[in-house]
Parts: C-alpha cells; sequence; structure tokens
C-alpha cells in the first residue's frame, strides 16, 4: 500500500497498535533523533520510510512494512 503525507497510519506497539499522522516522506537513507535516541531507516523509492505525529505530539520514525491505514 503507499502512504503519502497527511495519511493515518498504525503499526504493532507492545500487546497492542499505535497510530498517528504521516508528517514527512523519506526515499534515502534518514536518521533523525527522536526522544534523544537516533532513529535510523534504509529508505529508498521502493521502500519509503515516513515520520509520524502521533496524538500526544511524540514522533516515530517507521518504515513503510511497518505500517497499515488506521
Amino acid at each position: 500500500m503507499a502512504f503519502s503525507v497527511g495519511d493515518s497510519v498504525a503499526w504493532e506497539w507492545g500487546e497492542g497498535t499505535a497510530e498517528g499522522k504521516i508528517t514527512e516522506r523519506f526515499t534515502e537513507k534518514v536518521t533523525r533523533t527522536i526522544s534523544g535516541t537516533e532513529v535510523t531507516r534504509n529508505a529508498s523509492s521502493q521502500e519509503p520510510a515516513f515520520l509520524i505525529e502521533q496524538e500526544d505530539g511524540s514522533r516515530v520514525l517507521k518504515s513503510r512494512t511497518e505500517l497499515k491505514a488506521a
């Protein structure tokens, strides 16, 4: 499934799922510092990565394969 900026997505988190909205899309290797931790995804045009903002304002960096439509 193709995702775009503004889409609502979900991913597995612990015993359940988490949700958020895509704020950025990446098609090359990307590293972001989130909550003091460096997170890297080896994105490509075939397998993009996404910066996602959750309702509480926290951010996560996820690969396309980790996501599903919310």
